[in-house]
């Protein structure tokens, strides 16, 4: 079980999260909520909004490229453009968000479930946790498995396609493994989980909660997710999960605060040492990118030139 849990994990290296893209159709429970269109989403342009790799340099000196990523296995997004391969080629450092570790994906695992006599079953009602079980088959994980998960667990896996194959991230460190380049991580799989541990358990079931409800939207938000990504439409990405007005809720805020706007600054402060020796490649989740308080912006702050090439 270990091992299918772990070919699973580096699939939820986190950015593309789509916790707000979920919609009602027929709902499965009487703790099912119907969501609402939101009618106050912001149309303003978002800056860096159209493109996946960026060229950067500081003075006269180029540094490198940032590429953003999709954490999906689909082989139209693990096939590479040829600008992309030849970037990735021509670097001698590689970065990614987590870089694996066989210790640090062993904690992440445990983590995942009850050491206590908790029983998730204890915790939902009991329409979703059926349906709950259903779902995760999918993901080779049994009903023993789910019975002990915990709910945060539950919920991240099921925002990620059932794909045994590796995603783009994967590809990308293969990649630049054959190419004989250094391979570093900007952060530990420790500092992610945490993100939804330390959730208290009434959030983490409202989080499970909502996907379980709208589950068949999730399914076709794959879909319209890897379009924008393949458009790259990050402007478009980034309102398509913002369509709904529980993206406007304090859970929903509070988890994106900490998965999006926190981890660019972190991320920015720990890139800059791998930038500045030049020659690099750093791969993050294509909604880290964007925005205002997005790594490009936070870069360019930082005295950065920041052109896209593709």
């Amino acid at each position: 079980m270990i091992y299918l849990i772990k070919t699973k994990l580096l699939i939820l290296l986190l950015c593309l999260l789509n916790v707000a893209t979920i919609n009602a159709k027929e709902l499965i429970s009487a703790t099912c909520e119907p969501l609402v269109e939101n009618t106050t989403i912001a149309t303003a342009a978002v800056p860096y909004a159209q493109g996946l790799l960026w060229k950067i340099s500081k003075g006269n000196k180029a540094l490198g490229y940032l590429f953003g990523t999709i954490h999906i296995a689909d082989t139209e997004v693990t096939t590479l453009p040829d600008v992309v391969a030849k970037a990735l080629h021509e670097s001698d450092h590689f970065a990614m968000e987590v870089l694996p570790d066989a210790e640090q994906m062993l904690l992440f695992s445990q983590m995942m479930f009850f050491h206590d006599g908790q029983r998730l079953s204890e915790l939902v009602a009991a329409p979703i946790y059926d349906k709950t079980k259903s779902i995760l088959s999918a993901y080779h994980l049994d009903a023993d498995a789910v019975s002990v998960m915990q709910p945060w667990a539950a919920f991240l896996l099921m925002n990620y396609p059932p794909d045994q194959r590796q995603p783009l991230d994967f590809v990308l460190m293969a990649l630049a493994q054959q190419n004989g380049a250094t391979l570093s991580g900007l952060e530990s799989l420790q500092a992610q989980a945490d993100i939804f541990s330390d959730l208290d358990l009434n959030e983490q079931v409202k989080l499970l909660t909502d996907t379980v409800c709208h589950y068949d939207i999730v399914e076709e938000d794959f879909i319209a997710l890897k379009a924008f990504y393949l458009k790259r439409d990050l402007g478009g990405l980034y309102n398509y999960t913002q369509r709904h007005s529980i993206s406007q809720t304090p859970i929903y805020e509070k988890l994106m605060k900490k998965l999006i706007v926190d981890r660019n600054h972190t991320m920015v402060k720990r890139m800059q040492p791998i930038l500045d020796q030049g020659k690099s490649f750093i791969a993050i989740g294509a909604l880290h990118l964007i925005g205002n308080e997005g790594v490009l912006a936070l870069l360019k702050k930082q005295g950065y030139k920041i052109v896209a090439i593709y």
